[in-house]
C-alpha cells in the first residue's frame, strides 16, 4: 500500500535540515579538514565510462569556492539541482512569511524523477562524446 504523496509540510523542513546537513559538511571539509581532495570515481577508474554522478564533487567544490562556470564544466545538473533547490526554500520562505500570499513554488512528486533523468541524460551526453567522439569533458 501507498501512503500519501510528499507535500509542502514534508519537504519544506527537510530541506532546511538538508541545508544545515551540507552546511555543516562544508564547514567540516573547509576549515576542520582544509579542503582535502577526493578519490577518484570507482567507475571511471575500472571501466572509462562517466556514471551520472561524475564530476558532482568536484562540481560541489568548485561552487563552494564561488566558481559558478567550473561547477557547470564539471556537472551542470548539480548546479540546476542547487538552484532550484535554492529558488524552492527561498520562494517557500517569503511566502510563509507573507500570510501565505504570493507567489511560491510548490513541491511536486514529479520532482525527483525529473533531476534523476536529468543527472541520466547528462550522463549519457558525455558518455556519448566520450565513448564515440573522444571528447572527454
Amino acid at each position: 500500500m501507498r501512503g500519501r504523496p510528499m507535500t509542502d509540510r514534508e519537504a519544506y523542513p527537510a530541506a532546511w535540515i538538508t541545508l544545515a546537513v551540507l552546511a555543516g559538511a562544508f564547514l567540516l571539509w573547509r576549515f576542520v579538514l582544509g579542503e582535502p581532495t577526493v578519490s577518484r570515481c570507482w567507475i571511471w577508474e575500472h571501466w572509462h565510462v562517466y556514471c551520472p554522478g561524475c564530476g558532482g564533487t568536484r562540481a560541489l567544490m568548485a561552487l563552494a569556492r564561488g566558481q559558478l562556470g567550473q561547477a557547470l564544466r564539471y556537472h551542470p545538473p548539480v548546479v540546476v539541482t542547487l538552484f532550484l533547490a535554492a529558488a524552492y526554500l527561498l520562494t517557500q520562505t517569503v511566502w510563509r512569511l507573507r500570510g501565505k500570499r504570493g507567489l511560491v513554488l510548490h513541491y511536486h512528486r514529479r520532482w525527483p524523477a525529473l533531476l534523476v533523468g536529468l543527472f541520466l541524460v547528462n550522463c549519457l551526453v558525455r558518455d556519448v562524446l566520450w565513448l564515440g567522439f573522444g571528447i572527454p569533458l
